[in-house]
């Protein structure tokens, strides 16, 4: 069996090298966000998987599992993330998940993790995000800022073209919380930990991605 983009009889097949990048997550919000970041012109392809779970715990196995079954091409790029929230309800025990994680880079497996919630990111895009808030007061937070734009905003609305213009101060910021949460707790990845999100690494992996042509196997986050 060829790999994808290899040589046949002497000829480059028609087929160009494609970096996958499969998506495990139970919430819309991400999921409508992220998919954004498929790119036909890079051959990037954002493949969102259902991991049917809704727990972070439950994700990863779910997610580890369905790598190993796939084969994931390192070379080309290929990427699993799962993508979940702090939610002490669902996820009590949020360091066994991160141990199940632990290693599984090798295998092209990572996570996007945030603190209470997936909207810490967009939040970011617009200003500092607030300490200690819950889940659902990060989501009033972004809808006071998005209020001019999308008065009507919900969890499912797109709001990607929106806030595309400020997304590298957003990267800006989420480093420098990534930077001042590290000096103070000592995993990022708790509970305690908030705000905090990761979805940065994503994004300047796949800017790296794009650059490079689908040689992004070689990063090391």
């Amino acid at each position: 069996m060829r790999t994808r983009g290899e040589r046949v009889k002497g000829k480059r097949t028609k087929e160009k090298p494609k970096c996958k990048i499969y998506i495990f997550c139970e919430g819309e919000t991400e999921k409508i966000y992220l998919r954004h970041f498929e790119d036909r012109t890079h051959n990037v392809e954002i493949i969102s998987v259902d991991p049917k779970h809704t727990n972070a715990y439950g994700i990863v196995m779910f997610a580890k599992k369905y790598i190993q079954k796939e084969k994931l091409n390192l070379e080309l790029g290929d990427r699993g993330y799962c993508v979940f929230d702090s939610d002490p309800a669902s996820n009590p025990d949020i360091k066994k998940v991160f141990q199940e994680l632990d290693g599984c880079k090798d295998q092209g497996l990572y996570s996007v993790f945030s603190n209470p919630s997936f909207e810490v990111w967009f939040v970011l895009h617009f200003r500092s995000a607030p300490y200690g808030k819950s889940a659902g007061q990060m989501k009033n937070c972004l809808k006071e800022l998005l209020k001019d734009q999308y008065p009507n905003y919900s969890e499912t609305v797109d709001i990607y073209e929106c806030i595309l213009p400020m997304q590298e101060e957003a990267v800006k910021r989420a480093r420098q919380l990534h930077k001042a949460q590290r000096e103070v707790h000592d995993t990022v990845y708790s509970h305690a930990c908030n705000p905090y999100t990761d979805v940065f690494y994503f994004i300047e992996y796949m800017e790296e991605v794009q650059r490079t042509g689908c040689d992004g196997g070689r990063m090391k986050r």
